[in-house]
């Protein structure tokens, strides 16, 4: 239900943010809204050349460029929030994974991705916490996500190629 509900959510920006954007993609806007930033920058700089920066038409596109500047800090925040919810139900969805307390021994590739999930999520929400949580835990939590941490370790200790991989190998082949 969580799941549909962000599908949802997301579905309903993207439709909103496509009026204004080529995709509705938060990325594709903000780097519209920069670009004509820098247009209207552009345009000021003659302007000011050329005709002086006394004229309504200058102070119209000073007042685009600001309100541009605005739609750039607002797709950030919103990108925040996406990214924080994101985590959120990256966080949500392991814990319900590891409730089984018999997770590892049943499917232990499962719960290794689970703990993946989790650190991931934990690391992206621990940059709101104040230091050192914010850069250096949340960073090694972020990263141990990224890099499957888990997973990897899981595959080493019990995979194809580990000793018990191959004793269980043997196990089912004789």
């Amino acid at each position: 239900m969580a799941d549909e509900l962000f599908a949802d959510s997301l579905m309903k920006i993207k439709i909103w943010a496509g009026a204004i954007g080529a995709n509705g993609d938060l990325d594709d806007m903000k780097a519209a809204a920069i670009v004509a930033q820098k247009r209207i920058d552009f345009a000021l700089q003659q302007s000011t050349l050329f005709q002086g920066s006394n004229s309504s038409a200058y102070q119209k596109l000073v007042d685009a460029n600001e309100y541009l500047g605005k739609i750039v800090e607002y797709l950030e925040a919103a990108e925040t929030i996406q990214k924080d919810f994101k985590a959120v139900q990256q966080i949500y969805f392991a814990i319900q994974v590891l409730k089984d307390d018999q997770i590892m021994f049943n499917d232990s590739e499962k719960a290794a991705k689970a703990f993946d999930s989790l650190f991931l999520g934990f690391g992206t929400l621990a940059k709101h916490f104040p230091p050192p949580f914010d850069s250096t835990i949340g960073e090694l939590l972020s990263k141990c996500g990224e890099l499957a941490f888990f997973s990897n370790m899981r595959n080493t200790m019990v995979g194809p190629n580990s000793n018990l991989g191959r004793a269980m190998y043997l196990r089912d082949n004789m």
